[in-house]
């Protein structure tokens, strides 16, 4: 078979293109983010910053006041099995103390190191963003 040398270089920028997309698959500008959850910009997220980013968006999602909130005002954010799985009383919604649950247990999964913050790098991760989503 005879190779072109341009078709040899094209073969070679993009296997290197995907040997290089894995690294950076799935890590964001956790910037912005960064600034919403953490006034004291210590760099992390602690999990009394967590709670309270939660807590006003509990109030945000919230908008009859009835102090829960039903499949329709989480869809988006908390799929029907986490529903399930936080809804002891099974009404089918969250009040805040589920809605709490729900939201510490993302934020330990986001924080594998257990050190009690949730940094960049864990933000990023697959945790991180599904922390995120009960955050923002």
């Amino acid at each position: 078979m005879k190779f072109s040398l341009s078709a040899l270089v094209a073969a070679a920028a993009v296997a290197a293109s995907a040997a290089i997309a894995p690294a950076s698959a799935g890590h964001r500008d956790c910037t912005a983010d960064m600034a919403y959850l953490n006034p004291d910009h210590d760099g992390t997220i602690d999990w009394h910053e967590a709670r309270r980013a939660a807590v006003r968006l509990f109030h945000k999602l919230d908008p009859d006041h009835d102090g829960t909130l039903d499949r329709n005002e989480l869809r988006g954010r908390v799929g029907i099995l986490s529903i399930a799985r936080f809804n002891p009383d099974r009404d089918g919604t969250l009040d805040k103390h589920e809605f709490l649950a729900l939201v510490k247990h993302r934020f330990d999964r986001a924080n594998p190191d257990n050190d009690g913050t949730i940094d960049c790098r864990e933000l990023s991760s697959l945790a991180g963003r599904n922390l995120l989503r009960v955050l923002k």
